[in-house]
């Protein structure tokens, strides 16, 4: 059996006095940032409501206690768990807004951690032993959750306080995530793990100088950023570095080292979902229209291509030790481009790197395609859920409304703008735009949350089999598919 670590929030009194302090200073360093910040048009109130959109409300210390996964992670435990003890941007400005939630509406936040969230929950519901309100975690863990019953329809809790549609929670997200125009778990400014684990394309701006091949960040302005862009740069790159053979142990220079799994990635850029919705918000194979097709055979291509591509399944298992040997050649200056998620910047191995490097969204299938299409590591885009046993919904929907509007005024711009853009990338005038673009094009495959037949591994297993013969493959999965997502829409039905 697993336990969690509880984290509570009392305040010591003298971080209280200091914190009584601080009202005046919170409100500048918010209205300082506003007209960069994600969090455009939302302002924090001088006077009046603290949430104008709530009102004035006392809740009496009620504690508002979520359980959670991800504490060991890079901005996995500040959403809910700021620590007193340590002086950090992000992690004070938490602490600050629960301060004001907790002298504003008289509720405070505790946090529970565990390892394994589908085992807690499902041992707890089946015995009645909740000591939660709220969970937060991974897309696939909480989707999968939601298909066994675990949680509340955000859509149809009576008089709930949550407004989906603002700019504080991710709509667009919540329409990807929405199925059967139903809603288990969503996410947005209350949390920062989804910011984290949005898809990314790293590159080494020294290899690019040096074989001059122009403004990457143009390119992605004037839309020209696209897959077969990329695979010229990384061909005119590549480069043998002392013995006829290219490897990932000596001197050789790649165009692009990655994870067989950046097949999935790439296709997704392309804005092709493994899944459509149709009129019904019922999801429907996608992955055989045409342009997914098209697709796949053109990232099966460039994967393929060893002479410029190394990734971590040619040489090594996943799980190796010497797996991130691979992804090391961009660390080390030996390859223009990382397939990688924003949580990167974040490493030790990238922070101390001696590269300079920047950031750019995953290319489009070519210049006809509208916008860029970023997706999101499935495992740990983080979104939150409300049990279905939850007995008093006014409080829980007005408490994570609360959390959502004020995060999006104090905690977002301390990460987005003070930390992630001008900490991570000091001395770089176009990865800050870069991560606007990234941010506001993200795509998130229900299928992949859900995972009907495994559907999460068909282009690695495809990749795996060194054809690109993706139509046979899929058809010969197709039934199963159906059957696996018939399961689960029988489930949700059966919940109305």
């Amino acid at each position: 059996m697993k336990t969690g670590k509880r984290t509570a929030f009392a305040v010591p009194c003298t971080l209280l006095a200091l914190l009584l302090l601080l009202p005046v200073f919170l409100f500048a360093c918010a209205e300082e940032s506003a007209d960069t910040d994600a969090s455009s048009g939302v302002s924090p109130q001088e006077s009046g409501p603290l949430v104008p959109s709530l009102g004035e409300a006392d809740y009496g210390g009620r504690v508002l206690r979520v359980l959670s996964t991800g504490e060991e992670m890079a901005y996995g435990k500040e959403p809910f768990a700021a620590d007193e003890t340590i002086t950090e941007l992000v992690n004070d400005a938490v602490i600050q807004r629960n301060h004001m939630l907790e002298q504003s509406y008289g509720f405070t936040v505790e946090a529970e951690f565990v390892d394994d969230l589908r085992e807690r929950i499902s041992r707890d519901l089946a015995a009645g032993t909740e000591t939660y309100d709220v969970v937060s975690s991974g897309l696939q863990t909480l989707a999968l959750l939601s298909a066994d019953g675990s949680f509340l329809d955000l859509y149809s809790i009576p008089d709930s306080h949550l407004d989906l549609t603002a700019s504080w929670w991710d709509t667009a997200a919540i329409e990807d995530m929405t199925i059967m125009d139903r809603l288990f778990f969503a996410t947005g400014d209350i949390l920062l793990l989804d910011d984290e684990s949005t898809r990314c394309v790293f590159y080494n701006k020294d290899i690019a100088e040096d074989n001059e091949l122009g403004d990457m960040a143009q390119m992605v302005r004037d839309g020209t950023w696209t897959l077969d862009e990329m695979y010229a740069m990384a061909k005119k790159v590549a480069a043998d570095g002392d013995d006829g053979i290219m490897n990932v142990t000596g001197n050789d220079t790649w165009g692009i080292v990655g994870a067989i799994f950046d097949s999935f990635y790439l296709v997704l850029g392309c804005d092709c979902p493994q899944v459509e919705k149709n009129e019904n918000d019922e999801p429907e194979l996608a992955m055989l229209n045409e342009r997914n097709v098209n697709a796949f055979l053109k990232v099966f291509d460039i994967l393929s291509d060893d002479s410029c591509v190394a990734y971590i399944e040619q040489y090594y298992s996943w799980n190796d030790p010497e797996a991130p040997t691979v992804k090391g050649q961009f660390y080390d200056g030996k390859s223009l481009f990382l397939l990688s998620v924003v949580n990167d910047v974040n490493s030790p191995v990238l922070r101390n790197a001696s590269i300079r490097y920047g950031i750019l969204p995953y290319p489009k299938y070519d210049e006809s395609q509208d916008t860029y299409a970023t997706t999101v590591d499935p495992y740990d885009f983080y979104c939150i859920a409300i049990p279905y046993t939850c007995e008093d919904t006014d409080f829980v929907t007005f408490a994570l409304e609360a959390l959502a509007y004020t995060s999006r005024i104090y905690v977002t711009p301390q990460y987005y703008e003070r930390t992630l853009k001008n900490k991570r990338f000091p001395d770089d005038d176009d990865s800050p735009e870069m991560l606007d673009i990234l941010f506001s094009n993200r795509l998130v495959d229900i299928s992949v949350a859900f995972n009907w037949d495994d559907c999460i591994q068909y282009y690695n297993n495809i990749m795996f089999g060194h054809t690109p013969e993706v139509q046979s493959y899929v058809e010969s999965h197709r039934s199963a598919f159906e059957a696996a997502k018939e399961k689960t829409l029988e489930t949700l039905r059966d919940l109305a």
